[in-house]
């Protein structure tokens, strides 16, 4: 047996591999950020991680987090009510935020304490109570129907919300600035009336039901903060006191304070913190240490999500690359036949081969590009890849010799269109093949598309030095 031609047999099928895994993977990138699968996943991850709703809200409405996702709109649309109800514009006309589909672990650590640190106060409390409005009228069906006053509701409520942050920073002395609590439950029992004056002159109004709805939000907020603030303060008041409040100080207190609000997060933090205070000298270096105890914690959740995300992606990727294969007929079993058949072509396959660079700056500049240069190198070899379709010689396609599903012996293979006297026929049709071993085939390569094209890249540098090509000249400079 020719060990040379099967060498070059391989490396021609991993070629045709690595081109497919490239199209493979740039489809499924594409379907993962129209569906947004990364940050959806990062939400749920952060949603169980703070077991609290208006903790999660709080926490992506954070500065350091919001900075991360798309800019949300400063005022309601000027467009005509008109134009948003053509069915092809109102997909386009949800008041979302876009989540982030990665966040720092620092970013993490950076925003878990700031809420702490203001968890203990009632401005944070209320700020929890608006979001939960805001969340709820952001799902309303009913609501979202007229689009600029869903539009102008959220933005108010995101302006009532960063107002209500401001004013827990203040009252938890964690920041100097003019928008106290009194001023903030001013703002929220006067919402109606501020939003009416404002929106009267641009035509969008509230109805009574939408008016007691959020009014009733609003009060219900007002006095759960009252309320669970003593309770707060009753926590607090029994942790041990210290000479000089420092920020861990700040953070202890703020953890106490979860424990009314959210138990779990308390509970968590407080195992990650753990007598800190105690064990270090420095409290600074304590707070630095405790950072890294938070940190540590968000990494190894995202572990977790990386490797959902990533058993995700390679289902994804071999159902596409089936897709791919079957519409394009890249039959793996047929082509390494064809390969082994045909030393002319199979020789200038693998010396491309042997010539191929992974261009990994061109996928990320420019992928529609790079895919078209990997395309033309098949150009010219007339490889067994696609489908065609002939008519019936007998006027029945499924009774044609040259359109049979499981061919015998001077018979062709092809799949009958029923009913009709068309027959779907791979270029080259024989008998070597039958239905199910195209599909055999296909699958084989949609598990090769699975792999990733990296892996075949470091699996053909292999196979070409088992060629006697030799190491690469860049990769000798390189090393």
């Amino acid at each position: 047996m020719d060990l040379g031609a099967i060498i070059d047999v391989a490396a021609g099928i991993i070629l045709v591999w690595i081109v497919l895994s490239l199209t493979t993977i740039q489809i499924q990138e594409w379907f993962s950020t129209l569906l947004d699968k990364r940050a959806k996943d990062m939400e749920v991850s952060i949603h169980e991680m703070l077991a609290n709703p208006n903790l999660k809200a709080q926490f992506y409405d954070h500065p350091v987090i919001r900075g991360l996702t798309a800019k949300k709109r400063r005022k309601a649309s000027e467009a005509p009510p008109w134009f948003y109800r053509w069915p092809i514009v109102r997909g386009f006309t949800k008041e979302k935020r876009k989540l982030p589909s990665y966040i720092p672990s620092q970013q993490f650590a950076l925003a878990m304490f700031d809420i702490a640190m203001t968890a203990g106060t009632e401005s944070s409390i209320i700020q929890q109570g608006i979001f939960q409005i805001r969340d709820e009228l952001q799902d309303a069906r009913d609501l979202r129907k007229n689009w600029k006053l869903h539009q102008a509701l959220i933005e108010e409520l995101n302006l009532l919300a960063e107002f209500a942050r401001s004013a827990a920073a203040t009252e938890a002395k964690t920041a100097i600035t003019l928008r106290t609590r009194e001023k903030l439950k001013e703002h929220a029992r006067n919402f109606i009336t501020n939003f009416e004056k404002k929106y009267e002159e641009k035509g969008v109004k509230l109805d009574e039901e939408l008016k007691t709805k959020i009014s009733a939000g609003i009060t219900a907020a007002l006095q759960d903060a009252e309320e669970r603030i003593q309770e707060i303060n009753e926590v607090i008041s029994q942790q041990p006191p210290v000479d000089s409040p420092t920020a861990l100080s700040k953070v202890r207190d703020g953890i106490a304070a979860l424990s009314v609000i959210s138990p779990e997060v308390h509970q968590t933090l407080s195992a990650l913190l753990l007598n800190f205070e105690e064990y270090v000298s420095n409290r600074e270096e304590g707070l630095a240490k405790a950072r890294v105890s938070v940190e540590k914690w968000f990494n190894d959740a995202m572990d977790r999500i990386s490797g959902a995300y990533k058993r995700y992606s390679q289902n994804l990727a071999l159902v596409i690359g089936f897709v791919i294969a079957l519409a394009l007929n890249v039959d793996s079993i047929n082509l390494t036949l064809y390969l082994w058949q045909e030393p002319s072509v199979r020789d200038v396959l693998a010396q491309r081969a042997s010539d191929f660079q992974f261009p990994a700056g061109a996928l990320k500049a420019n992928p529609a590009q790079a895919m078209q240069d990997f395309r033309d190198q098949f150009v010219g070899l007339n490889l067994p890849i696609g489908w065609g379709t002939s008519q019936s010689t007998n006027g029945i396609a499924y009774h044609d010799a040259n359109c049979q599903m499981f061919p015998g012996k001077d018979q062709l293979f092809g799949i009958p269109l029923f009913g009709t006297t068309t027959c779907i026929t791979p270029p080259q049709s024989n008998d070597q093949t039958n239905l199910l071993l195209k599909l055999g085939g296909i699958l084989l390569t949609a598990l090769a598309a699975r792999q990733g094209a990296p892996f075949w890249f470091d699996m053909l540098k292999r196979v070409v030095n088992l060629r006697g090509t030799g190491a690469n000249p860049t990769e000798k400079e390189a090393k």
